[in-house]
């Protein structure tokens, strides 16, 4: 059960940080207000992977 959590979590951050570089290169850009959790240094590498309270293009909820 441990392994299948550590699997998980890892998929978790491998697709938190592939969305961080894509954003990086210019592929795709946050629409949100700069006042949205998103944009914080640590939070903003889970932008395109923890959707909650957060809607790109449409501003932040």
């Amino acid at each position: 059960m441990r392994r299948v959590l550590v699997r998980g979590a890892s998929v978790y951050l491998l697709f938190a940080v592939i969305g961080r570089f894509v954003e990086a290169m210019g592929a795709v850009r946050c629409g949100c207000a700069p006042s949205c959790w998103c944009h914080q240094p640590v939070l903003s590498t889970f932008r395109w992977v923890f959707p909650v309270g957060h809607q790109p293009g449409a501003g932040c909820s």
